[in-house]
């Protein structure tokens, strides 16, 4: 018979979401996992599977805590522009567009999760921009605009350049800018 689990699985998921944040999916090793999580190995491996499977449910994890729109609308798609560029983001960037920055050095299923992510916010974007001709371009556009700020935001880019890059990606998308709210 198996042991009831003696450790909360959400807090070991919010640290593991904390480190690969930090650190990135492929600097992260599983011991240092489970030094984070506060797990032994053998208690980490039955609670994830594997670093790859922790990974996945910290990014859902992630994902599920960020403060972006979910319904899609037009107006959608300027909180979501307003939200990645506030003062009060931290500079550590976006953990799914790190991530995709890491690329090659992603095992394969890691990089298909990455690219569903991805791939659904677009989806999101085109949703947002209503079933005409253009939703598509306008969609990838604005999903391109999302990993811009993300990685510029990382790199230290001061507000405003990033609002302009929004306002930009609005303005093209045939929205008003964030300064017109």
């Amino acid at each position: 018979m198996a042991r009831a689990r003696s450790f909360d699985l959400d807090a070991a998921t919010d640290a593991a979401v904390e480190l690969f944040w930090r650190q990135g999916f492929a600097a992260t090793t599983t011991r240092q996992l489970c030094d984070a999580t506060g797990l032994q190995p053998g208690s980490f491996y039955a609670a994830f599977g594997s670093k790859q499977a922790c990974f996945r449910a910290a990014l859902d994890r992630y994902l599920a805590t960020q403060r972006l729109p979910r319904t899609p609308s037009p107006e959608a798609v300027r909180a979501w522009l307003r939200a990645i560029t506030l003062p009060a983001r931290r500079h550590r960037g976006c953990l799914l567009v790190n991530t995709a920055v890491e690329g090659p050095n992603l095992d394969a299923a890691t990089r298909r999760f990455v690219a569903q992510r991805l791939a659904a916010m677009e989806s999101f974007f085109a949703r947002c921009l209503g079933d005409g001709p253009d939703a598509a371009a306008g969609a990838t556009q604005l999903a391109s605009a999302v990993v811009s700020i993300h990685v510029l935001a990382r790199a230290g880019v001061a507000r405003p350049q990033l609002r302009a890059l929004a306002d930009g990606a609005l303005s093209r998308v045939g929205l008003a800018r964030l300064d017109d709210s």
